[in-house]
């Protein structure tokens, strides 16, 4: 038999199924070491609880979540806003082409949160979204983002890297991008596309505004690309003009095409 004291030196990853469509109410209360939560992809929507008033994840150091699927959840404050509200030990984020929303509150106060990758499928992010999220660093959202809520970013002081991959620049609410470092952080836009986001309203205030292909060789340093391969399908050392076929460390195939 463990300990108490020997119990919490083991982490615990928890993969969700496709075939589970909800998460009950106080299904994870107590899960003190669950650091990882997979959430298989999947077309339908996965249902997720609470804990009353405290957030679903609440009780879990939570250092990964991979969102695979959409999901729906109560907003309010007598549910605790969000799973993840307030999830001081979260740091990673992975969210699919398969999710569509990013909600109010959603990942509010998540203090330790540095890295956020959100898919294609989003196309709304929020009010309060990621407020709070003091230590953001590197945050990419997908193509299809066309609004942020107001003060989505309050209080994310120390991101230096922002990728958009939408050709049109979101609209922003009031104050969505305001504590963002905009002569520190480095926006990553669409080839083409600069001169849009340098005439959009928030965006134009960025000083370095730059064509996202650059974002790649950092990206392969960094690990988040594995391998690159022409529209043959022969594997390449480094982008070529034309299109590239660009598999992820997360197992994601991406195609970008390089002029």
């Amino acid at each position: 038999m463990l300990s108490d004291s020997s119990f919490f030196l083991f982490h615990i990853s928890l993969t969700i199924p496709k075939s589970v469509t909800s998460i009950e109410n106080y299904a994870l209360q107590g899960c003190s070491s669950l650091s990882e939560v997979i959430m298989e992809e999947e077309a339908s929507e996965l249902s997720l609880g609470s804990n009353g008033a405290s957030p679903l994840f609440s009780a879990c150091p939570l250092d990964r979540v991979y969102i695979g699927r959409n999901i729906s959840y109560p907003t309010s404050s007598i549910n605790g806003y969000s799973p993840f509200y307030r999830n001081t030990k979260l740091r990673n984020i992975h969210i699919t082409d398969k999710e569509t929303e990013i909600s109010d509150n959603e990942f509010y106060g998540c203090t330790n949160l540095k890295n956020v990758h959100i898919g294609n499928g989003v196309t709304s992010i929020g009010n309060w979204a990621f407020s709070g999220c003091s230590v953001l660093d590197y945050f990419v959202f997908g193509r299809n983002v066309r609004n942020i809520g107001p003060e989505a970013f309050s209080d994310c002081t120390n991101m230096t890297k922002l990728i958009s991959h939408a050709t049109t620049p979101p609209t922003c609410g009031s104050q969505a991008l305001d504590d963002i470092n905009k002569w520190t952080c480095q926006l990553f836009v669409p080839t083409d596309y600069i001169s849009a986001y340098q005439q959009a309203d928030q965006w134009k205030e960025f000083f370095f505004i730059e064509d996202n292909v650059n974002t790649l060789t950092e990206e392969i340093k960094n690990g988040t690309i594995e391998s690159i391969y022409d529209a043959s399908g022969r594997k390449q050392p480094r982008m070529q003009h034309g299109v590239n076929i660009v598999r992820m460390s997360d197992g994601t195939v991406r195609k970008i095409m390089v002029k």
